[in-house]
């Protein structure tokens, strides 16, 4: 089990996300946006950080962008978005341990990629940026 942050200013998005999560034993915790996530992963709740990229208060990219200078979350990110320019992301992102789904995204998928993430990260080095 991990726990995780999971910032989306859609309330249809996070409960769907949640729910999942917690169905497959992960601990969830809520923040409507970026600010409320940095605050959350700072005060050590969280393995894994799920994030949007477009949120009010902080986007996602900032967020990670400080999460990595922090050396924060412990186990790495999972970003999701809707934008078209997912390679300008990843190349803003460079280096950093984010997993990138789009939306619209299967929670099937998401939850597997999760457990895929905490997997590797507990059994080697965690990967760079990638997109999926």
């Amino acid at each position: 089990m991990a726990t995780i942050v999971l910032a989306e200013d859609d309330v249809h998005i996070m409960r769907v996300v949640s729910m999942w999560l917690k169905q497959h034993d992960h601990q969830v915790f809520e923040a409507p946006n970026g600010k409320r996530a940095l605050e959350l992963v700072r005060s050590g709740v969280c393995d894994v950080l799920v994030t949007d990229v477009n949120m009010p208060l902080m986007d996602g990219i900032e967020l990670v962008k400080t999460c990595a200078a922090e050396r924060l979350p412990r186990l790495g990110v999972v970003m999701l978005t809707s934008r078209c320019d997912q390679a300008d992301i990843v190349d803003s992102l460079q280096g950093l341990r984010v997993v990138f789904h789009p939306k619209p995204f299967s929670p099937s998928r998401l939850v597997k990629e999760v457990d895929e993430l905490i997997k590797r990260a507990t059994t080697s080095t965690p990967e760079p940026c990638a997109a999926r």
